[in-house]
């Protein structure tokens, strides 16, 4: 049994070779679906060619039935291999039926068993002859039946999954490239077999099957596909964010802004299958799409009988080499959001107006009461005012809340605090000139608010805590503030005061940013307070004053 390798052998096993490094390259990528059928079906066509190689080199015929009768039974899973490969590539999974998945089994299952035992049965080829051209070796085979209807098989599934890539190279810009490339890839070895099928013979060649020294031609479109053209990451960047069972509805786009494919949920919001149109097409509120303007807007459409209002997102995708090949949008369903802002607002809206008229109506009715020479009942109707007052208060804080939750979201900008603090320094000291306010505000700090009301309502709010609730003999209060240094400079703005401090079960409230029957604070001042801080990335703490009362710290970011 002598091996004496040819040439065609050395090129033969170098083609293996390559392909071989192929699969070691797209090794990292051996999650993903799509990758384990492509890997699979290059270590399939690296073993062929190496075994076919390998059994080319020997002189004798039984050496080189051993060889090649291997190769065979290993070549007959590429045509499976293939559509496989094709259908996951183009999103086709739903072709897998339970029935051809057992005809995908069967064929290359019973191909090889029946090879690798043919000289018991002959049932996939009846003859072989050695023959020889100048130092080449090689065998001839009379098929025999269960061969030709193997190739039956091959001649179905080989041009389906040619088709399905074909298609997505005319169809598809965001995979053209890389669909073009595996077609031209298949084409050589394709044209190989079927000439080796139809007993056509090259001129000027032995007549050998030549599919196998084919896929040398095919290695490096499969190269270019895999290293230039990112072949094993752009279609899983699609289908990691195409969430099948997602209530959020997913849309990738090529960059000609047509469907490439989309999810049940987008399907329904969209009014059926969209794929392959362009996203305009569908909804007419998308009529005027650009990518650029597509973020922030809002969609109103009926789904399932129900109207829904979904906010809208788009994100690029973009290759290796950061050109943009689609876009991925996303429809975010805020139908809850949005009836309970709806509703909100008409409550508020209600709410403030009705409170307001009727505080009207008491205000006036208490100062009628405050001028009885009765001196009980002069106090009462002084009591009744005071919380008249407190009420009609109480309905600006809900407008102020309503209008934070608005405003949630939107660009911070720099806000100058001597300006906007300063005159509620200097109104607290004419409506309390029995209060003594204190003041010590660094000249040109600076905070990051989304407006400058959000400020003043913020230090507004505590600094009528401070003096509203002090019951000292002598009542007082002390606003500071300071930038601090560091990686996140923040300014520090301080309200202290001699009263009665803050409960604990006000504070207690706010550190876990919920109320309960059982805990709740007392109104909606610290709540505005702490809201405030927190949609502008600043804190609010609490802090005992020496010898008595509170000290509040708001804590917002610089503004330089």
């Amino acid at each position: 049994m002598a091996w004496d390798p040819t040439l065609y052998t050395v090129v033969g096993v170098s083609a293996a070779v390559l392909f071989f490094l192929i699969v070691l390259a797209g090794w990292q990528y051996r999650s993903e679906p799509v990758s384990k059928a492509f890997l699979a079906l290059i270590s399939t066509i690296g073993g062929w060619i190496l075994l076919y190689a390998i059994g080319l080199g020997f002189t004798t015929l039984d050496a080189q039935l051993v060889w090649q009768r291997a190769a065979l039974a290993i070549g007959g899973l590429v045509p499976t291999l293939w559509f496989l490969f094709a259908v996951q590539y183009t999103n086709h999974e739903t072709w897998l039926t339970r029935p051809v998945r057992a005809i995908m089994i069967i064929d290359p299952l019973v191909f090889g068993l029946l090879t690798l035992t043919n000289p018991s049965h002959g049932l996939i080829w009846t003859d072989t002859a050695l023959v020889t051209y100048g130092s080449l070796h090689a065998l001839e085979f009379t098929f025999g039946p269960m061969y030709l209807l193997h190739l039956g098989y091959a001649y179905v599934v080989t041009p389906i999954g040619f088709g399905l890539l074909a298609l997505a190279a005319v169809r598809s810009t965001l995979y053209r490239t890389q669909a073009g490339l595996l077609v031209l890839g298949a084409v050589p070895p394709l044209v190989a077999n079927g000439a080796f099928s139809l007993g056509i013979e090259p001129a000027f060649f032995p007549p050998l099957d030549y599919t196998p020294f084919a896929f040398m031609v095919t290695g490096p479109f499969f190269v270019l596909a895999l290293f230039r053209f990112d072949l094993l990451e752009r279609v899983p960047v699609a289908h990691k964010r195409i969430i099948a069972d997602a209530d959020d509805g997913f849309v990738v786009l090529d960059e000609d802004e047509r469907v490439v494919t989309a999810n049940p949920a987008a399907e329904r919001i969209l009014g059926g299958s969209v794929t392959g149109r362009p996203i305009r097409a569908p909804v007419p509120e998308l009529a005027d799409f650009d990518p650029d303007t597509f973020e922030g807007r809002t969609l109103t459409a009926v789904v399932e009988h129900t109207q829904r209002t979904y906010d809208l997102t788009c994100s690029e995708l973009s290759d290796g080499h950061g050109r943009v090949v689609g876009y991925v949008l996303r429809f975010h369903d805020v139908t809850d959001r949005h009836l309970y802002q709806q509703r909100l607002k008409v409550v508020n809206r209600v709410l403030r107006h009705n409170l307001r008229n009727r505080m009207n109506v008491i205000s006036g009715w208490a100062d009628e009461v405050t001028e009885s020479d009765d001196p009980e009942i002069a106090a009462a109707g002084e009591r009744i005012a005071e919380t008249a007052a407190g009420l009609t208060q109480l309905g600006e804080q809900a407008r102020l809340l309503v209008e934070t939750a608005e405003d949630s979201g939107h660009d911070v900008r720099s806000v100058a605090v001597d300006a906007h603090v300063t005159p509620l320094i200097e109104r607290a000291r004419e409506e309390h000139p029995d209060v003594r306010i204190e003041s010590a505000i660094s000249p040109g700090v600076t905070v990051t608010v989304p407006w400058a009301k959000h400020l003043t309502a913020a230090v507004g709010n505590l600094l009528d805590n401070a003096i509203k609730h002090n019951d000292a003999e002598r009542p007082s209060v002390r606003i500071t503030a300071e930038a601090t240094d560091g990686a996140a400079p923040y300014v520090h703005i301080r309200v202290a005061d001699n009263g009665p401090g803050i409960p604990e079960t006000e504070r207690e409230v706010l550190r876990k940013g919920t109320e309960t029957p059982l805990e709740h604070g007392s109104g909606l001042g610290l709540w505005l307070v702490y809201w405030i801080a927190t949609m502008s990335g600043g804190e609010v703490t609490f802090e005992a004053n020496e010898p008595r009362g509170s000290v509040v710290t708001l804590a917002l970011p610089s503004g330089d």
